[in-house]
């Protein structure tokens, strides 16, 4: 088997594979007499069918599959070996595939175009320094946490007029239509701003007219006012007569002892500096993990901005309509070219770190990043014995491999171990900043 390859640019190059006789005869000739042996032929005994019927039937299915995957280890290996940074998936010459002669020839010749990133160098210590910045949450900050929390574990109660953010209970009719929705539910909150005036001030047995579709911003709201779907509620139309049956609003919990169990968990706060101080605590955390995502964001663009990786942009935007098998039009490929590249040249660097610097991923790695997902699913609460049931869940979700989660949370956990690398080997400057001078920072950042 010869294979010779032909760099046609920078970031391209062809690959041709030639098998003889020799290369693939022999695992050929040892199918084709386990076919003898296991083969269940009509009019043949077991084991008993000849090497001629076996040829007759199956020789030419055993010969491409032989070839083809013989193929395609040779090409791979190739890469392997000659430490070949391919972008894609080899694309076969199937122009020069459809003329093969699986009947009468005995030599094969297959090309393929690869397309290849641009020789580059990760130089780490040349990169300008990153900041981190470090969000102190304001008293204002964590008495709006506690005031959210309070509404959170509030009570419903009745009350005699309507106000913003309560519950208007009623029948909701249209004489035109004969439409009739009994206990319809229209909360202020969602109502749009323009339109809450209809509403405010409305009591018990009030009745008041609207035009459906001028009260909410969209129909899934209305469809939860009118208990249809977001269909239904798209195609209601006209005026209605709304007439109020009941109003509530929730009252807020009392800063006592049931609302610190039931915001924190038992035993963490048994007063209120002790709560304040856990919710600040939560709000900081918040705050952090929008820091760090900025962070990240922040080191990745360092990388992006200061090593230069050419790609096959018009190998790769073919290979993606290939393997996309017309989900996606060229005007697609187009559209979403750019931010593909910019993810392609980011593996690609962090590849090229973690081969560098010996950064090697566990399974616990994987099996952590899976954790640190349900734990924000569970979030602030906790229970005894919890810790037990995340590990547990973990793992079965790694055994399972549903969707592919294996690769996803992989993939997760190796870009994660990276970015912790580049954090002890980047320059980090510290900044405090206030909540909103971070979120002026933030825009001008993600624009």
């Amino acid at each position: 088997m010869e294979t010779i390859f032909d760099k046609t640019s920078a970031t391209t190059g062809r690959l041709k594979v030639s098998v003889t006789q020799n290369d693939y005869k022999p695992e050929v000739d040892k199918k084709i007499k386990q076919y003898t042996k296991t083969a269940q032929v009509k009019g043949f005994r077991p084991g008993m069918v000849p090497r001629e019927y076996i040829q007759r039937l199956y020789g030419k299915s055993i010969l491409v599959d032989e070839v083809i995957n013989l193929v395609s280890k040779n090409v791979n290996q190739y890469i392997a070996d000659n430490k070949l940074r391919v972008v894609g998936d080899p694309m076969p010459d199937n122009e020069l595939a459809s003329k093969v002669d699986w009947d009468n020839g005995k030599e094969f010749a297959f090309e393929y175009e690869l397309g290849m990133a641009s020789d580059f160098g990760v130089d780490l210590t040349s990169l300008p320094a990153v900041t981190d910045y470090e969000i102190e949450p304001s008293d204002d900050k964590v008495t709006e946490a506690i005031e959210d929390i309070r509404r959170r574990f509030g009570k419903s109660i009745e009350v005699e007029e309507v106000e913003k953010e309560d519950l208007v209970f009623g029948t909701l009719k249209q004489e035109s239509t004969e439409t009739e929705v009994k206990d319809a539910t229209i909360s202020t909150g969602r109502v749009r701003e323009d339109a809450f005036h209809i509403f405010k001030g409305l009591e018990k047995g009030s009745s008041v007219k609207f035009d459906i579709q001028s009260i909410f911003e969209n129909p899934k709201d209305l469809g939860f006012a009118t208990g249809k779907s977001e269909e239904e509620a798209a195609a209601l139309a006209g005026e209605f007569e709304f007439t109020v049956e009941k109003i509530t609003k929730v009252a807020p919990a009392d800063i006592d002892q049931e609302l610190f169990d039931k915001a924190l968990g038992p035993d963490k706060a048994t007063n209120e500096e002790e709560f304040r101080a856990e919710i600040k605590k939560i709000v900081k955390e918040n705050y952090d993990r929008e820091s760090n995502y900025m962070l990240d964001f922040a080191m990745e663009k360092a990388l992006l901005d200061n090593i230069h990786i050419e790609l096959p942009d018009t190998f790769l935007k073919k290979w993606l309509l290939n393997i996309n098998e017309g989900k996606f039009t060229e005007e697609d490929i187009n559209k979403d070219y750019d931010a593909f590249a910019r993810g392609l040249r980011m593996d690609l660097i962090r590849n090229e770190i973690a081969s560098n610097n010996g950064i090697k991923l566990e399974y616990e790695d994987i099996l952590e990043e899976v954790k640190a997902e349900m734990r924000n699913y569970f979030g602030a609460y906790s229970y005894e014995g919890l810790d037990e049931v995340i590990d547990n869940m973990a793992r079965k979700t790694l055994q399972e491999n549903k969707d592919n989660a294996v690769r996803r949370y992989t993939d997760r956990a190796f870009g994660k171990k990276v970015r912790e690398f580049l954090k002890t080997a980047l320059t980090i400057e510290k900044k405090s900043v206030q909540v909103d001078e971070f979120n002026k920072i933030a825009e001008e950042v993600y624009a």
